[in-house]
């Protein structure tokens, strides 16, 4: 979707730099990939080269790479409402930190949380932080007392950006918040790519221009693939499209697949 920065999707990568494709069907006109596209076009090298490329391990061009090639966000929305549970007690969101002689889990930090009890926009958060925090008001007693603080931490090992946080009213007449962290995403050993032909492959090592193979004419390719990756995993679409791609830089045309 181009419309990525409104949406609250689960996860999100969105290409910083994408480009259209070079090689496409005449279906294109159909699917709109010329107009939405998601991919880039790298110049290719078939090449056994050091042995970081083997199988279908592919090599990176660390100098593309810096230059934007393969650049990427990640987005990732968490979400959490308030609630009345079975024994009427109230769920609210709330900064624990205004609370007195509560007990919290002293593992989290709650610094980042504003007074309402949520993360503010444009922080950077780590699995340690809250993003949100609620406390359970136990109605069983007359003074309504503040029982125990429920913190909403990000997924585990993962951090980034607080990108949006959005507050609403749901249809029981509770808050609900949306909070979507960001994260810019440039490639590394282990990353996953994939040529639209379905040939995947894992980043075996990332070269340095200068230590790259070079053409006669002093072309570096973007990425260096195995040919033993291709016999192996049948992907003769693969072959074809990279040598309607090199037909279609020379000859300055759209290649038809």
């Amino acid at each position: 979707s181009s419309a990525y920065n409104t949406r609250f999707d689960t996860f999100a990568h969105i290409l910083n730099y994408p480009q259209k494709p070079l090689v496409t069907t005449r279906f294109k006109k159909y699917t709109d990939v010329d107009k939405l596209p998601y991919g880039n076009n790298c110049i290719v090298a078939i090449a056994c080269y050091s042995g970081y490329n083997q199988e279908d391990a592919i090599i990176l061009n660390k100098t593309s790479v810096e230059r934007g090639m393969f650049n990427t966000l990640y987005f990732r929305s968490y979400e959490d409402s308030e609630e009345i549970d079975n024994s009427q007690n109230q769920i609210l969101f709330g900064n624990p930190s205004y609370l007195k002689n509560i007990k919290k889990d002293n593992t989290i930090n709650y610094d980042k949380l504003d007074e309402n009890g949520f993360i503010r926009e444009g922080e950077y958060v780590d699995a340690n932080d809250a993003i949100m925090a609620k406390y359970i008001v136990d109605k069983t007693n007359s003074n309504d007392s503040v029982t125990r603080i429920i913190a909403k931490t990000i997924k585990f090992g993962t951090s980034g950006i607080v990108d949006k946080v959005i507050v609403y009213k749901n249809k029981d007449n509770l808050r609900t918040c949306k909070i979507r962290i960001r994260k810019n995403k440039i490639p590394e050993i282990g990353d996953k790519f994939s040529s639209r032909p379905g040939q995947k492959g894992v980043c075996g090592m990332l070269l340095e221009q200068h230590e790259m193979p070079f053409t006669k004419d002093g072309i570096v390719p973007d990425l260096i693939v195995n040919p033993h990756a291709i016999p192996s995993r049948m992907t003769i679409n693969q072959l074809l499209e990279v040598v309607l791609g090199k037909s279609s830089c020379l000859g300055g045309f759209l290649g038809d697949a």
